[in-house]
């Protein structure tokens, strides 16, 4: 038994984790709008048209999903710290490639080889919730993908800096660089939790009770995965459309880099702040529902309709001034990125230990389906085309799906009979 001194230390531990993790996150989801911002540039230097290369995020994004279905089994193979070795360079490689390279076919080999960088998402989120207090895991969750993804934004604002100082070169190198100083110094510092006698005795128990380990086979027989990616889609298209997407919007609207790095910043206050915010809602009404898992899908459920809600503002105000596009670009990346704080803190109420860590990167990586299709469907398919109406409205149809899965999510807990596949926790 862990003294208060003791449990604090490893709490603060824990945050620690979640801050490293969220920088490298966040530099990693920065490589999204810095492509879209020198896109121009490299269509020139590789003498191919701007369409074409954007189906490269599309492509990125389809091994981000797949890396993430896999993040599981690859973690209990390899481990924390040699899966994050691996992601250090499936991200930085690439990254440092891509301005050199003229090959049509070895630049969408370079996007899926740096789409797999996704396998270290997990990890991070494994340690983050075994290190911080349970009372916390809301919150710390919050944090971690605010800061995370809000790299979309900070992409924006520090692509647009480096572009207009040194060149649309330096953009790609300045993001490698902090991804190696970042993935370096996790290597170093981060280490697995050690459980004590009584825990290895319990998780053997329970393991020797389930007889082999869970696999995708047995999550797709569940119901309750179906509804949780429902659940999340909306979060992850409305996000990677607002990230990718946005500087192209800007663009169509005829607004230059500094004023797209300017919205740029918007997505990042909107998606830092929703975090922050629906992970201590759902810290909060986990604590003071029957069920804690249903508090924190009733959060979850909220950030759905304040998407739906935001999208159709961002559409009434595009045609206003600078100054209200941006108060619509912030409206809409909160509501887009709410999600972001609640889901994963959901998953430690549903799955048991044994079942969270292949369930974590499956249903992350199946919610995150959506992601290759968002920038195809928002920038090329309608966007391009001046069909942003449509493209930014399919953001909010989602959101609506995401809603009416996260009621029956919670009809499911409720019904849920005494006794309960050894898979649940709930």
């Amino acid at each position: 038994m862990l003294t208060k001194q003791e449990q604090a230390r490893n709490n603060a531990y824990g945050w620690y984790i979640a801050v490293l993790s969220a920088l490298i996150g966040c530099f990693l989801s920065a490589g999204f709008p810095q492509f879209s911002m020198a896109i121009g540039y490299l269509s020139e230097e590789m003498q191919i048209s701007q369409d074409i290369l954007l189906i490269g995020d599309t492509v990125k994004t389809i091994a981000v999903v797949i890396a993430m279905m896999v993040s599981g089994f690859c973690y209990r193979k390899l481990g924390a710290k040699k899966t994050i070795a691996l992601g250090l360079l499936l991200s930085a490689i690439p990254q440092s490639v891509f301005p050199y390279n003229h090959s049509v076919e070895m630049f969408f080999v370079l996007k899926f080889i740096q789409g797999f960088t996704s396998i270290i998402f997990p990890v991070f989120l494994l340690l983050i919730m075994d290190w911080v207090k349970d009372s916390q895991i809301g919150i710390a969750t919050a944090v971690f993908n605010g800061i995370f993804y809000g790299g979309g934004g900070i992409g924006s604002t520090f692509a647009g800096f480096v572009i207009n100082k040194w060149g649309w070169v330096a953009s790609f190198h300045a993001i490698t660089i902090m991804l190696v100083i970042l993935h370096v110094l996790w290597i170093i510092t981060v280490k697995e939790k050690p459980h004590n006698s009584a825990e290895a005795e319990a998780n053997a128990k329970r393991s020797e009770e389930i007889k082999k380990p869970v696999s995708i086979l047995d999550l797709l027989k569940m119901p309750i995965t179906y509804c949780l990616i429902l659940g999340f889609i909306p979060t992850t298209f409305a996000v990677q459309a607002i990230s990718v997407d946005l500087p192209l919007f800007g663009a169509y609207l005829g607004y230059g880099e500094l004023q797209n790095g300017s919205l740029g910043t918007a997505v990042t206050i909107g998606m830092v702040a929703a975090c922050l915010i629906s992970g201590k809602c759902s810290d909060y009404f986990a604590q003071k529902s029957k069920h804690s898992v249903n508090g924190r899908i009733g959060v979850l459920m909220a950030g759905c309709i304040i998407t739906a809600v935001s999208v159709a503002v961002l559409l009434f105000s595009s045609s206003g001034s600078f100054s209200v596009l941006y108060a619509a670009v912030l409206l809409f990346s909160f509501g887009g990125s709410w999600g972001l704080g609640v889901f994963y803190s959901i998953l430690p109420d549903i799955f048991n230990e044994d079942t969270l860590t292949i369930a974590t990167g499956f249903i992350g990586g199946f919610g995150d389906m959506m992601m290759p299709i968002a920038p195809l469907i928002v920038g090329v398919m309608f966007g391009i085309k001046g069909l942003w109406m449509f493209g930014w409205g399919t953001c909010g149809v989602l959101a609506l799906i995401g809603a009416i899965a996260c009621l029956i999510l919670m009809r499911i807990v409720r019904s849920a009979p005494r006794e309960r596949e050894s898979s649940f926790k709930f």
